[in-house]
């Protein structure tokens, strides 16, 4: 069971990343994939999104295991929200090239997003740079990586309606240990949350909570 990294960041949010060493055969077996399930993951024509979407839930099934709560299958709302069916625990999940990602919350919303770092990321930072983050961010690969990742983990949690990047979510600077706060702004409410950054190996990752 190729877990590249399992985080407790309290008792009631974790996070879990796998790395795909396997076929989407082989994925699909160790999964077992339910009726509804099996309909969503076969509408995935691209072999590779679908090898990391049952990565994403694979990861997803073992932090349920982990914290001894047995898994239900996984249903989308109106908004395209992953929920679990039954169960109270609020989800998250996330994937990227040759990997896939869950994050769990027991008491309240929660939001991951997996990036590798990429160039790209500065000929499109002015479409989701805030001005302060523009201090602190800069044309850095690195930086701008993590605002784009937490403002997606963001978005995920909120999961109700769509937010303009570069105005709606704002990220403060992340301190020495990879701790940060985000805010949401909507039409309803001003909404900080806590944010906790990792980078295993070439991977950016941010959990919301």
């Amino acid at each position: 069971m190729p877990i590249l990294k399992i985080n407790d960041i309290n008792k009631n949010v974790s996070w879990a990343i796998w790395r795909i060493d396997e076929s989407v055969k082989n994925l699909n077996t160790l999964y077992g994939p339910l009726d509804d399930e099996l309909k969503d993951l076969e509408a995935i024509k691209v072999e590779v999104r679908k090898q990391e979407s049952l990565a994403a839930r694979l990861a997803l099934k073992h932090l349920l295991k982990k914290h001894g709560y047995d898994y239900h299958e996984i249903y989308k709302d109106e908004f395209g929200k992953p929920h679990l069916k039954d169960h109270k625990i609020q989800i998250s999940i996330s994937h990227t090239k040759g990997y896939g990602a869950a994050a769990i919350n027991l008491i309240g919303p929660v939001g991951i997003d997996i990036e590798h770092h990429r160039d790209q990321i500065r000929r499109i930072s002015k479409k989701f740079l805030h001005p302060s983050e523009s201090k602190w961010a800069g044309d850095n690969i690195s930086n701008l990586t993590k605002v784009w990742c937490a403002k997606e983990a963001l978005y995920k949690l909120h999961g109700r309606t769509k937010l303009i990047f570069a105005e709606q979510l704002i990220i403060a600077e992340p301190d020495k240990s990879g701790i940060s706060v985000g805010k949401i702004i909507d039409e309803h409410n001003h909404q900080d949350y806590s944010l906790a950054f990792s980078n295993p190996l070439e991977l950016v990752a941010t959990v919301a909570f």
